[in-house]
């Protein structure tokens, strides 16, 4: 009887700890397939295209969702992560998300600083506010891509327990005009559920 009861325990354990693509074992929060699924295939003129799922490589570093704008006249990069450390606070003034927020411009500049012709430099940083939620941090960085002029918002809040980021790109002057902030406010809803 003793050992039925053991094996029954055993049992109902194991099925306890194991965690599925749709629910993570960290904290309640969905699992990243989940997250991810949570991503519109549309928001605010902007079409869903590939994920890249870096987390089957690189652990911490989650996925990425490309979208395409209006006229494909802005592209951006959708990422969820955790960088390996666990479920991400969206309390707003969490430690991590700032530290987060300030890789990821830096981030950014320097993938810019490594090719020949491009240049990247930060021209501002604001919070966008997303109703429901807490806001994002977002810089504004100016550029150019060879001879083109360009502009990348980079954002980084917390959705699901990861970290999100978001970063636009389109040229200074659109051929289709884009506001960035419907999309990244459309998107951070999402992906918040």
């Amino acid at each position: 009887m003793r050992r039925a009861s053991l094996l029954f325990l055993g049992v109902l354990a194991g099925c306890a700890g194991q965690g599925t693509a749709f629910q993570d074992t960290a904290g309640g929060r969905p699992g990243l397939e989940a997250a991810v699924a949570r991503l519109p295939a549309s928001v605010a003129g902007f079409e869903r295209g590939d994920t890249v799922w870096h987390e089957r490589e690189r652990p911490g570093l989650g996925a990425s969702v490309e979208y395409a704008g209006p006229s494909r006249a802005a592209v951006a990069t959708v990422s969820l992560y955790d960088r390996g450390q666990g479920p991400v606070s969206s309390q707003p003034g969490d430690a991590r998300v700032a530290r987060e927020f300030s890789a990821a411009v830096s981030d950014a500049i320097a993938v810019a600083g490594t090719r020949t012709s491009q240049q990247m430099a930060e021209s501002g940083r604001t919070a966008l506010s997303v109703p429901g939620g807490a806001p994002l941090s977002c810089a504004r960085l100016d550029g150019t891509y060879g001879r083109q002029q360009v502009g990348t918002l980079v954002c980084v809040g917390a959705a699901a327990g990861r970290f999100l980021k978001v970063q636009i790109t389109a040229p200074a002057r659109p051929v289709v005009p884009v506001d960035p902030e419907p999309f990244i406010v459309g998107i951070t809803q999402a992906a918040r559920g």
